[in-house]
């Protein structure tokens, strides 16, 4: 199976102060990967890494068989500019607070990046907009701003943006975190959908049934560190560590 992401031993540190610890794991094509645990055990940190909105301090990391940044002696160290522009455009990241640009329309919130990016026209950019606004339910909202949508409809327009560069992976961080439990719904039912759709994914979630039901392998963070993972079934039906459990628990008072 095409390996997607190979993560070796990453570390980072934020002021003195170590937030991820020697992290590796692995996610190939197709395949979603759910990523759990408290507040401030690394996980947004881990993605933000991989998408290259932060930068590693140590490790090794591969993206569709391009080396993002690799070890040398006890340093991360990254491949040249025109490389990583190369494997972020393999990748798209969808985040808890949207970030859509208020002013601009939802139709140029998704066409903007495709222009700029991908050099599309601003035909070919709007026709492909468009069917992902259909695709997201959210068609006749097209020409509104941002402020005059729900939190749901903005996250599908974040996810519509995020799809709209053709990326071969998506990552999510926590993105209904901002969201009333109808409106996460909405948004489960579309990660379930892309899913289906045999997209790779790795989703850091606190909806642990919906982790269970939609991923192909879960990995269990604490203080910076992988305190457990494996088969759904296995991590969220019998977990192995007491803090896993702990916390898998807390979910279901």
């Amino acid at each position: 199976m095409r390996e997607m992401i190979k993560l070796e031993n990453l570390s980072k540190s934020f002021a003195g102060l170590e937030v991820i610890k020697n992290i590796s794991f692995t996610l190939s094509e197709g395949e979603v990967l759910s990523i759990i645990g408290p507040s401030g055990s690394g996980k947004s940190t881990m993605l933000r890494i991989i998408t290259q909105l932060e930068r590693a301090d140590n490790g090794t990391l591969s993206v569709d068989g391009m080396t993002m940044f690799r070890s040398v002696d006890g340093k991360a160290v990254y491949s040249k500019p025109e490389e990583l522009r190369k494997i972020g455009l393999k990748m798209g990241l969808v985040f808890q607070s949207f970030n859509l640009f208020p002013h601009f329309s939802v139709l140029r919130n998704i066409t903007e990046a495709q222009r700029a990016v991908l050099k599309r026209d601003k035909a070919e950019a709007e026709d492909k907009a468009m069917n992902l606004l259909k695709k997201m339910g959210i068609a006749d909202k097209a020409n509104q701003y941002p402020f005059q949508l729900s939190g749901g409809q903005q996250q599908r327009v974040s996810i519509a943006r995020a799809l709209a560069l053709d990326p071969e992976m998506l990552f999510f961080d926590e993105p209904t975190s901002a969201l009333d439990p109808e409106l996460t719904r909405e948004i489960l039912k579309v990660i379930r959908e892309l899913a289906e759709e045999k997209m790779t994914m790795a989703v850091v979630t606190h909806e642990m049934h919906f982790a269970r039901a939609i991923s192909d392998y879960a990995i269990f963070m604490d203080k910076g560190v992988i305190a457990e993972e494996g088969a759904p079934d296995e991590l969220f039906g019998n977990p192995k560590e007491e803090r896993t459990r702990k916390f898998i628990a807390s979910f279901e008072e």
